[in-house]
Formats: C-alpha cells, sequence, structure tokens
C-alpha cells in the first residue's frame, strides 16, 4: 500500500469518477485490484462530498488508459456518467440561467473540483477564456483532464445545443494517434501539446439561455461548493505547512517575491519574514526543501524528460538544475533516476 506523500495534499472531487468503473468493465478491466494498490475506495465514487487524492486518481485513470489500450478512454467514460455526480458543482452546471453563467461558475468552483497550480478566466468582446494548470507534481494527468473537460463539455452542451460547436479547446496533453474521439466529445476546435489547458467560450454561448435553468438552485449550489472548498490555506494550521503548501502548488515560479506571497498570507513583508525566521527558516529554505522532494518525486517516479522537470520546477537552465540536484542527492539528475531503476 502506497504511503501518503506530497502528493496527497491536492485532492479532487470523487464524483468526478463514477463513470470509471463502468467504462473498465466494458473492456473487461476490473478495477478493484487496481484501486487497492493505489489505496482508493471506490465506494467513495458514488458519494457527491467526498474527496480523493488527485494523483492516484489519475494514477489509476492512466491504468486504465494503458489496460484497455485506448488513449481516449477517460474521455469516453463519460458516456457512462450520471449528470449530478459532482454534487453542487454538476448542479450548480447544470442549474445556470446563461452561458456567462456556467462560465462563471466554473471559474469559482474549479479549485472545489480539483485544486489547480493556476487558474484564470479572462472575458472580453471575444468571449470567455478559462485557462488552468497543476501543480507539476501531478505526473500522469491527461486522462484525467480528458474527462474532466468531457463533463465540462457535456453539461455545456445541455445549456447551448450547438453553439458549443463554436468552442475552442487546449490541451496539454500530446496528441492522441486517433483525434476523432475528442471531436466528437469536445469539438472540432480542438489541439493539442499547449502549455496550458485552455476553453474559449465565444459570445453567442456567454448569451445563451439555458432552457432548464433554476437560478435558486444556481444560486443554493454556488453557496454549497463556497462553503465546501478545500482550504487551499487553512489558516488555524501550522504557518509552515500553510507556506510549504503554498509553494508546492506554485513550484515551478521561479522567484517567489515577498511582495505577492505576503498580502496572500494577510501579513506584511516584514511581518512575514519575522514569522519564518521565528521557526528558524527562511523562504528560500522553504523553497530548496519542497524543489528537493518534487524533484526526487518526478526523477523517480516518472518518465519526463529531464529537461522538462527543470521547467516544472521554475529553473531558467538545465545546469542550474543539476547544480541543485548534485548538492540534494549527491549524484547528478541521470544518476538518480539510473540509481533509482537499478
Amino acid at each position: 500500500m502506497p504511503q501518503k506523500n506530497l502528493t496527497d495534499e491536492l485532492t479532487t472531487v470523487a464524483g468526478l469518477a463514477s463513470a470509471v468503473v463502468v467504462h473498465a468493465q466494458s473492456y473487461g478491466i476490473d478495477i478493484v485490484p487496481i484501486c487497492k494498490a493505489l489505496d482508493i475506495n471506490p465506494a467513495c465514487f458514488q458519494s457527491m462530498t467526498a474527496r480523493i487524492s488527485l494523483d492516484r486518481l489519475c494514477r489509476l485513470l492512466e491504468a486504465c488508459a494503458l489496460l484497455s489500450d485506448d488513449e481516449a478512454f477517460g474521455l469516453v467514460s463519460v458516456q457512462a456518467y450520471e449528470p449530478g455526480s459532482t454534487g453542487a458543482f454538476g448542479y450548480g452546471l447544470l442549474s445556470a440561467p446563461t452561458g456567462l453563467d456556467f462560465v462563471q461558475f466554473l471559474d469559482a468552483h474549479i479549485q472545489y473540483v480539483t485544486h489547480t497550480s493556476y487558474s484564470r478566466l479572462l472575458v472580453d468582446e471575444r468571449g470567455a477564456l478559462l485557462s488552468w494548470t497543476f501543480a507539476p507534481i501531478i505526473v500522469k494527468r491527461d486522462q484525467y483532464v480528458d474527462m474532466s473537460v468531457a463533463l465540462v463539455m457535456q453539461r455545456a452542451r445541455d445549456l447551448a445545443g450547438l453553439l458549443t460547436d463554436q468552442v475552442e479547446i487546449e490541451l496539454e496533453r500530446p496528441r492522441p494517434r486517433n483525434i476523432q474521439p475528442f471531436r466528437e466529445c469536445l469539438t472540432r476546435k480542438v489541439s493539442f501539446g499547449q502549455r496550458m489547458n485552455c476553453i474559449r467560450f465565444p459570445p453567442s454561448f456567454l448569451e445563451a439561455v439555458n432552457p432548464a435553468c433554476d437560478r435558486r438552485l444556481h444560486e443554493l449550489m454556488d453557496m454549497q461548493c463556497r462553503s465546501a472548498r478545500p482550504a487551499t490555506l487553512d489558516m488555524d494550521g501550522d504557518f509552515l505547512d500553510q507556506v510549504r503548501h503554498y509553494l508546492l502548488l506554485h513550484v515551478c515560479d521561479g522567484e517567489y517575491p515577498l511582495s505577492d506571497i505576503a498580502p496572500y498570507f494577510g501579513l506584511s513583508e516584514r511581518t512575514f519574514q519575522r514569522r519564518l525566521a521565528q521557526h528558524g527558516t527562511s523562504m528560500n529554505d522553504l523553497r530548496d526543501s519542497i524543489r528537493r522532494e518534487v524533484s526526487f518525486n518526478l526523477l523517480t517516479e516518472s518518465e519526463l524528460p529531464i529537461s522538462e522537470i527543470c521547467y516544472r520546477l521554475g529553473y531558467s537552465a538545465p545546469s542550474a538544475f543539476t547544480r541543485s540536484v548534485t548538492r540534494w542527492f549527491g549524484h547528478t539528475p541521470t544518476e538518480v533516476r539510473e540509481r533509482k531503476s537499478a
């Protein structure tokens, strides 16, 4: 059974995987032993409130895709998905009065559904652009992103019908061998190999009126999502744990200016530095510790190119990353990876 690790701090709504069991069975795959190996209780998939490790769910989906030899496993699994299985989030999307309400609700509660390290919504005369990505330590997330975007597009079609044909989607995942399932489940305007996941909703979608809207239910689900949102910062918790969690989500940022970080914690720069000093540490020490842990995870648990790991950890050049790894472990990145596999 895997030990709890850094990645388990990032969670997602268990109901997102409610269709995985059914879809896996269509390939003759029994996910119970896979779940057991990953320390996941598949019964939680039927819960509207349970949360599970994002990393472990991603690993489950990638295992199913590998066993089924289907790059579109996560994408197509949504055909067995029952609307509302994500609880308040799903019902909030279903009841949105307009396309704009739908997009704003999606943006407001993306952190409720899943921990992201970055998400941003821009609305202008060209429509709405929602961009997001995950913390670098979530290595294999293609199937999870495919599934979650397909679910959003299902709800978007319920609201706006054929207007969703004009939605444009960009995905971080590599281009699949067969892109037809993606065009059918998402949109014909889909591209791959991007630095960030993006969905652009055209003005016609934002103006669309939901035939099944329920403004009161939508408002209630908004309140429910806000109250149930996982805390990215537990102000009652240990101060160092709070800072470590922040750095974990922003480990790919090359710099950590105190002018940006201190206000996040409701502190002045001077007070923030003093609090760290009282705990016998500094931002540089904490950043170094996080980078050390994440680099070991990526070098030994993934097949990511070392250049990609360097980028994910916010290093400006591979040589700087190599120096850090050698200082931490006494070996170069290549040697650390080879010693693990030996």
